[in-house]
């Protein structure tokens, strides 16, 4: 049969459904379309065909809402056309009325299982049970197309979940384990009793030891910390002119022992110019820093990790190559991803949280650079490739920033100049450490483990610096500075645990001009003390 050409019904203005006539009988079709131009408050258009044979092609080509479906054709019926129908998505894309001579329920039953929304007797037609019954069954398709939407959503939000949750207790077991691992050698070391026997050198090494771990363990916090910022947005970035090459060679002597330790090879092979860069030093300094840390790591004894900087455009490229064991050939680029070290074997024989390129991704990003990691060509090894914005130059008088040297000291007792400081602290551990250490650098301290204590002091002598934690027992350190800041106004640093940026605009707020979070290295102290005291 030629297919006719689409005809229409229905009022001006009014909504269009196309509709497509599968029947052998050219005047059950007129009944049909005589039903629906009766219609008035939608316009139907009408596509008809005499056979299953070109059925599908005809759907396919014209796109119909729905389908009124002869049950007898002459080279078939009607459900083998809706079996043939799932080829293209089935009655859920294109629904589906039945129609038929007979009334009989075995056959309604029969296509309502094979996927068809409704079924009908030719000899029941009139215009407002076919019109309702095709609205019916769109709607009915709409729906069965948004449930199984949604089913095959909430199958992919289930494993989703299932993901996240074995990864959380994956990440919780390393977290312990790391957290572990530097207190292990700590807590054996402070809880030797007997000392008979040891030399000046055995305690060196020993503290040397102590503060080796401590710093790793702050290091882990630092990385959890500077995650949350990440993934909330509250990463920021203080740019100025530095020294790409200084903030490298700093970055390689912060990982100088490990290397050693293993007798990896470093190969320097720096553009021959000075390279400056409008950048965080610190930050940049961190990036290179967990490169250099994860080269080291996975680069056997003997190995070569070779450093190179060349400029392109407008960016330079840095590349940190080993002769490791290389990155997973599947997905490569999964280890950007918090937590991701490629493989659990990789986690248990290397260890760490997987936080370190995921951060260093992060903060190359805030710089308006990128990274990426492949494998070297032809021998083993992975290839980190770093690439930054050039700064703008810089004027003669302006020296570029450079972040501390690893191992820098700070002045000694002579800078003090007996400076008084009122110390807040609540455990008496550190409280006892740290008056010792400042006063051992010249400075006069006066403790106390209160607020109301501190307003007492504060009240009875004239100090030059406050140096306070936040959590005391009767009240907290924003408040005591809030307080000190209307009776006796006095340059403050604030302790504390909690190292948010959040935390830090609080404690700037209440007054303080420093938030040093905990741990805190003590040279940092020296540091911020000389700056306020000047």
């Amino acid at each position: 049969m030629n297919t006719p050409a689409p005809s229409s019904s229905g009022g001006p203005g009014s909504a269009l459904v196309r509709i497509f006539l599968l029947d052998d009988n050219s005047i059950d079709r007129e009944a049909c379309r005589r039903n629906l131009s009766r219609v008035e408050v939608v316009s139907y258009e009408f596509v008809e065909h005499n056979s299953v044979d070109g059925a599908l092609d005809r759907v396919r080509e014209w796109d119909p809402h729905c389908i009124l479906l002869d049950y007898h054709l002459h080279d078939g019926n009607g459900l083998q056309f809706l079996e043939s129908l799932s080829d293209i998505g089935g009655p859920r894309r294109y629904p589906v009325v039945m129609l038929t001579g007979t009334g009989n329920e075995k056959i309604a039953v029969e296509v309502m299982k094979t996927g068809a929304q409704d079924y009908l007797s030719k000899e029941s037609l009139n215009p407002e049970l076919l019109h309702r019954t095709i609205e019916g069954a769109i709607y009915r398709a709409r729906t069965e197309r948004l449930l199984e939407e949604q089913r095959i959503e909430m199958a992919r939000l289930y494993l989703e979940a299932q993901d996240a949750n074995t990864r959380k207790d994956q990440f919780l077991a390393n977290l312990s384990h790391e957290l572990r691992t530097p207190l292990t050698p700590v807590l054996t070391a402070v809880s030797q009793t007997d000392f008979t026997g040891a030399t000046t050198q055995d305690f060196i090494e020993t503290f040397a030891m102590i503060r080796r771990n401590i710093e790793l363990e702050a290091r882990l916090i630092d990385d959890m910390l500077d995650l949350t910022r990440i993934s909330t947005g509250k990463l920021q970035i203080h740019a100025r002119t530095i020294d790409l090459h200084e903030v490298l060679h700093y970055a390689a002597e912060a990982c100088e022992a490990e290397r050693e330790a293993k007798h990896i090879r470093l190969d320097w092979r720096l553009a021959g110019e000075r390279i400056l860069l409008s950048a965080d030093a610190g930050r940049v300094q961190q990036v290179f820093w967990n490169l250099f840390k994860n080269a080291v790591k996975f680069t056997p004894a003997e190995g070569t990790i070779t450093v190179s900087t060349h400029k392109h455009g407008g960016n330079v490229q840095i590349e940190v190559a080993d002769t490791g064991i290389g990155l997973p050939v599947d997905n490569a680029e999964k280890i950007f991803d918090a937590f991701e070290q490629g493989s659990s074997e990789v986690t248990r024989r290397f260890g760490g949280l997987g936080l370190g390129l995921a951060i260093s991704k992060a903060l190359v990003t805030a710089h308006g650079g990128t990274i990426r990691a492949t494998n070297r060509t032809g021998e083993p090894g992975a290839v980190f490739t770093v690439s930054l914005p050039l700064g703008q130059p810089q004027p003669p008088s302006q020296q570029p920033a450079q972040p501390a040297a690893p191992g820098s000291r700070q002045p000694s007792s002579s800078a003090a100049k007996a400076a008084s400081i009122l110390l807040v602290e609540d455990h008496a551990d550190s409280a006892a450490v740290l008056s010792r250490m400042l006063a051992s650098r010249g400075y006069q301290v006066q403790v106390a483990t209160t607020v109301a204590e501190a307003l007492d002091l504060a009240a009875a002598h004239p100090f030059d610096c406050l140096v306070s934690d936040l959590g005391l027992p009767d009240a907290s350190g924003l408040e005591l500075m809030k307080t000190l800041a209307a009776s006796h106004p006095l340059p403050a640093i604030a302790l504390s645990g909690y190292g948010m940026e959040s935390d830090v605009q609080r404690s700037l707020a209440a007054g303080f001009k420093h938030h040093l979070t905990k741990p805190v290295d003590f040279q940092q102290i020296l540091h911020v003390l000389q700056t306020l005291l000047g």
